[in-house]
């Protein structure tokens, strides 16, 4: 809590110059249309800044289609129409780093809807997108990896109108004899997160009394006696996102058994009420949908007296409503975010003048490692030397600048050892003119001598925020 409670004095005694607030704009909204009605929704956005979800195609809202935006643009209806499985509806729900998307689509009957995977730079193609189903009559895709697997749900027998997880083979439609993830015959299970390693998120149970929330390993159906993540404290919970560290983020029900909360898991660990509960905005309700490679989380959550849903991004312990981050007076409100990238992109829709719009959010500030650590993570030292030195130069709206705000740093072990944040307290500083993390003035760079002695072997992530917004990351190893 240390750490935390410095960087909002640090953040407040700044701003004190130009506000009277302790917060600052820290994104710029880019509205991202439709493909030619009034509505659009986002579901999901992948590293290159690709975003994608339903939006309707008409003026009267009667027809809904699946798009994909190229990599930071708006909806271009002549091309990111993604188009269906032969019936009149298509919906994306997730994207992958080659673009590949998937959702769900009416297939040519126009009452029975089947998931789909598209080719990375191609719309849907019903002669071969179309993930079939379990055995039963529909099935609905939530997610896709890097390796091409979806995931989701489908009725598992015909007519049964219950539904069972499922995790494809890369690039293949669903097979039901290996790809149903449901342990007990006749239970719910509903898959809507997955990482690169394959690992599953989702909730489990009996939906007519007790249902989890739930984590499997990579190459495995689901075990309830190993990967019940448990809740905050009442009897549900569910999960929707996992990022490759094994975070899981979702809603649970607290001990009143009446009021969910956000939440968000160590990695590979199962919910733990008195540290993972992320509050809400003011309200008694919040849920998390995204969470990205630094831990950064957005979703929604009720303000204060319940008045309205506010899209939040939680970040460094804080749960900020984005409304407060984006430009004054931008006319709608932001009522739900749905993805965040791990450049610090954020899918979300805004809401206001009769309208529903998807819009992507981009950091003002970006921060850049520089050498001796290699952008691309591939840098090694040994764990015996000093120091590391861990240097970032900063942009502004994507332009270089001297201008640096204070910021802090933030250490985690992602591979070796123990996993998660390294003594937090110890480097929780605002950057100064001192020798541990100072501001270079001449050379425009954060400079970070990280004791690399007292870590020890392993990989490392060290994180930079301003603000309390992360702007960027350096990523070595140890040995």
């Amino acid at each position: 809590m240390k750490r935390i409670t410095t960087l909002l004095v640090v953040c407040c005694l700044w701003l004190l110059v130009a506000a009277s607030t302790c917060f600052a704009q820290m994104y710029t909204v880019v509205d991202l249309g439709t493909l030619g009605g009034t509505y659009g929704s986002a579901s999901g956005i992948n590293n290159s800044g690709q975003v994608v979800g339903q939006a309707s195609t008409t003026t009267s809202n009667s027809t809904y289609h699946a798009f994909r935006t190229a990599p930071n643009s708006p909806i271009n209806p002549a091309t990111d129409d993604l188009g269906t499985l032969g019936g009149t509806f298509s919906a994306a729900s997730g994207i992958n780093a080659s673009g590949q998307v998937v959702g769900y689509a009416l297939i040519s009957d126009n009452s029975t809807y089947h998931a789909f995977r598209t080719a990375p730079k191609s719309p849907i193609n019903p002669a071969t997108d179309d993930l079939g189903t379990l055995g039963g009559m529909y099935s609905f895709a939530q997610a896709i990896n890097a390796s091409g697997q979806a995931l989701g749900r489908s009725e598992y027998a015909s007519g049964s109108g219950a539904l069972h997880a499922f995790r494809t083979a890369p690039n293949s439609p669903i097979t039901p004899a290996k790809d149903d993830l449901g342990t007990l015959a006749g239970t719910w299970n509903e898959a809507d997160g997955i990482n690169d390693s394959g690992q599953v998120v989702g909730a489990f149970g009996n939906r007519s009394s007790t249902y989890h929330a739930f984590r499997t390993a990579p190459k495995s159906p689901i075990n309830p006696a190993k990967d019940d993540l448990g809740t905050l404290g009442g009897t549900f919970s569910a999960a929707f996102d996992i990022n490759a560290s094994g975070q899981v983020v979702g809603y649970a029900l607290i001990s009143d058994n009446s009021t969910y909360h956000a939440f968000r898991t160590a990695p590979n660990s199962p919910i733990n009420p008195a540290k993972d509960d992320l509050g809400t905005l003011g309200g008694t309700f919040s849920v998390a949908y995204g969470i990205n490679a630094s831990g950064q989380v957005v979703g929604w959550a009720l303000t204060s007296g319940d008045v309205a849903l506010h899209a939040f991004l939680y970040n460094n312990g804080v749960m900020y409503d984005l409304n407060n981050l984006i430009p004054a007076g931008f006319g709608l409100y932001l009522s739900g975010a749905s993805d965040i990238n791990d450049a610090g992109q954020i899918a979300a829709n805004v809401t206001g003048d009769g309208r529903v719009h998807a819009v992507r959010l981009n950091p003002i500030y970006k921060a850049f490692v520089q050498r001796p650590i290699n952008a691309d993570g591939s840098s090694v030292f040994k764990a015996r030397r000093g120091v590391v030195p861990v240097k970032f130069t900063l942009t502004e709206n994507d332009i270089p600048t001297c201008t640096l705000p204070p910021a802090t740093i933030s250490v985690t072990r992602t591979a070796g050892g123990t996993l998660g944040a390294v003594d937090e307290n110890s480097y929780g500083m605002a950057a100064d003119s001192g020798s541990n993390f100072r501001i270079d003035p001449t050379a425009c760079q954060y400079v970070y001598n990280l004791a690399a002695s007292s870590l020890g072997v392993g990989t490392y992530r060290v994180d930079i925020s301003i603000n309390g917004i992360f702007v960027g990351h350096a990523v070595f190893a140890l040995k």
